[in-house]
């Protein structure tokens, strides 16, 4: 069933809601939508998990409206489906860009993703983007935070057009070009936020975002700033300790990296990592109370027939959960677990090096 949204799906009686994932693209997302249907209850989500008190209070608030925002949330489809059970006015819409299990498409659930007709990787920022303006919206002006959006996740190949556009329109923030425009400066710092304080950080970045009338706005935002310099020295150390500190498997070509740092630097220490040993894979794990929290990244994934999404959803099967991009995913497991799921991963890589 192919998606189809207009305004009146969104003006549903009782109360809104919208989840929206911690990262770059998940705060643009939610930034963009809020500028244009204020008035939601905003949440922000470290991954696609209804765990039990968020399922209580969904099921309590029963809301007329509840958006998802870069969240595969069709990987809790049961849960969705519960909801929708139990609060018969409840439309839900979900705009995601991430490797779809199911199509959720039904008379009051809206599912956008352009996966589920063909391949493209195409951030969560610019689908809202491309909505709104296809609905008419005043959004050319904010075609700056949609290229945030594409930056924070890497999305260079699929989204082209929007940092054209972008450039056309505030050539200044983009003057410089990959890397070392105001654009990836917001992109670093906004990312930066959510490292430092988490949640609230997420929550303050989204504020900052949605009332913010043109770049220039955030580019010299003091809070902003403040947290990327502290993230960055963070990020910077654990980097310079790589060599040193990982433990490499030369005939997988795989590094594994065990960083112990207060802040949630992985996902930001695995991305550099990859840049700058774009034919390794590289995993980055941080043990968090008894979890293992596991970012991993292979530029040349494309390349070399391996996905990043299936080999960790594989991993992790009956003792964790993970996924993500080809070349980006991400995985959480109990420290118990540990070993068995690195056990897979170095099986499943072998496979896949003995295959191709």
């Amino acid at each position: 069933m192919k998606a189809v949204l207009d305004e009146n799906f969104l003006e549903a009686e009782g109360k809104k809601v919208l989840f929206y994932h911690t990262d770059t693209d998940g705060i643009c997302s939610a930034a963009l939508f809020t500028k244009f249907f204020p008035g939601f209850m905003t949440v922000p989500l470290e991954g696609p998990v209804l765990d039990r008190r968020l399922m209580k209070s969904l099921v309590e608030m029963k809301p007329g409206l509840l958006v998802l925002l870069d969240l595969p949330m069709d990987q809790e489809a049961d849960k969705l489906e519960k909801l929708m059970n139990t609060s018969l006015n409840t439309r839900i819409l979900m705009i995601d860009h991430h490797v779809p299990e199911k199509d959720m498409n039904s008379q009051r659930f809206v599912h956008i993703n352009p996966r589920l007709e063909r391949e493209i990787y195409i951030p969560a920022s610019v689908l809202v983007y491309r909505l709104f303006r296809d609905l008419g919206k005043d959004i050319e002006k904010f075609i700056w935070i949609a290229a945030v959006g594409v930056i924070g996740d890497y999305a260079f190949r699929d989204c082209q057009d929007i940092l054209d556009e972008c450039a056309k329109r505030y050539p200044k923030a983009c003057a410089g070009g990959r890397g070392k425009a105001k654009i990836y400066d917001i992109a670093r710092n906004l990312m930066s936020t959510v490292i430092y304080q988490g949640n609230k950080g997420a929550g303050h970045s989204l504020e900052i975002m949605r009332s913010a009338e043109g770049y220039k706005d955030v580019t010299e935002n003091r809070y902003f700033i403040t947290c990327n310099d502290r993230v960055e020295r963070e990020i910077d150390k654990a980097v310079a300790e790589f060599r040193k500190k990982a433990k490499e498997y030369p005939n997988l070509g795989l590094f594994v990296y065990r960083i112990d740092n207060r802040l949630n630097i992985a996902s930001s220490v695995s991305t550099k990592l990859s840049e700058r040993n774009p034919d390794k894979i590289i995993f980055v794990v941080k043990q968090s109370k008894q979890m293992m929290k596991i970012s991993a990244r292979y530029q040349e994934a494309r390349a070399e027939g391996i996905n990043l999404n299936d080999l960790l959803k594989k991993a992790v099967k009956g003792i964790g959960t993970g996924g993500g991009h080809i070349r980006a995913a991400g995985a959480v497991v109990p420290k118990k677990d540990w070993p068995e799921f690195e056990r897979r991963v170095m099986k499943l890589i072998e496979d896949l090096t003995i295959t191709s």
